[in-house]
């Protein structure tokens, strides 16, 4: 019993890396893992295992009740930070990037892929959806990440076919 009052507190405390959620996180897993006969001696080990699912995985109980919008992907996690932006000005430029005219099919799903994923959908209900991998997911939303911070770096920069030919 002294695990469940010292020992899973510190590492769900490591495991939320010192998020305030952690002491929900211990009386929620301490209710499903309720139901199992788990020994004494794997308690930590599989205390470990329910507390990192149960974090990390978007579509979990406890992120549905206590983390609602921790799928939600930010703003600041897509583009560069800059003092002199205002929050309008991002959204308007992710916007805009979202909606130009892609370049190839490849750029197409990338950029739609992602749209679901800034709606709100998690990488397993897109799979639902579409039926691509999790993988394949994963890869089209870093992509367009890359293609964002790259675009928004350079936003400024003349394209080679405005500088005048001398």
């Amino acid at each position: 019993m002294k695990f469940w009052r010292i020992e899973a507190y510190r590492l769900a405390k490591s495991i939320t890396r010192g998020n305030p959620l952690y002491e929900d996180l211990v009386s929620h897993v301490y209710i499903l893992m309720d139901k199992y006969n788990v020994r004494e001696e794997d308690l930590p080990r599989t205390f470990v295992r329910f507390a990192h699912n149960q974090w990390n995985w978007y579509q979990s109980d406890f992120n549905k009740q206590f983390r609602g919008s921790a799928n939600t992907v930010e703003l600041s996690e897509l583009l560069p930070s800059d003092p002199d932006d205002t929050p309008s000005e991002l959204l308007k430029f992710l916007q805009s990037y979202l909606d130009e005219s892609p370049a190839d099919d490849s750029d197409t799903f990338c950029k739609e892929i992602t749209k679901m994923y800034l709606y709100g959908m998690t990488y397993r209900e897109i799979r639902a959806e579409t039926g691509i991998s999790l993988d394949i997911i994963h890869k089209a939303i870093k992509q367009v990440k890359h293609d964002i911070h790259h675009s928004y770096e350079h936003r400024d920069s003349p394209c080679i076919a405005d500088i005048p030919s001398a």
